[in-house]
């Protein structure tokens, strides 16, 4: 029987403060989320936020995609967009699907 994730999507807008770290941080406890698809990522690395594995695309404009995942998910084929706006993967523990993040930045 294949693992059911808690999966959740969310524009952070270049978030980079610690207290709005702090509150991805919280949600992604108080929710159980396994696995969090990020649009509009400016830091390549989220360490501080213990328990999950990052996985990043910066592109060209300093905006990007992230994928977190819980540590014990482990992602392969890690597939990224030259522009930042776009990644997909597939959990190591199910070859069949491909996970997808992307985003799309609204002219206007």
């Amino acid at each position: 029987m294949p693992e059911i994730y808690k999966i959740a999507t969310l524009n952070i807008n270049g978030m980079t403060t610690p207290p709005r770290i702090a509150m991805l941080e919280d949600i992604l406890q108080k929710k159980e989320i396994d696995i969090i698809f990020l649009q509009e990522v400016t830091r390549p690395v989220f360490d501080d936020i213990p328990g999950f594995t990052v996985y990043t695309n910066i592109g060209t404009t300093w905006r990007g995609t992230a994928i977190l995942t819980r540590d014990h998910i482990q992602l392969t084929n890690v597939v990224c967009l030259p522009t930042g706006r776009g990644m997909a993967a597939v959990p190591k523990c199910d070859h069949s699907e491909y996970l997808c993040t992307v985003w799309n930045r609204g002219e206007g």
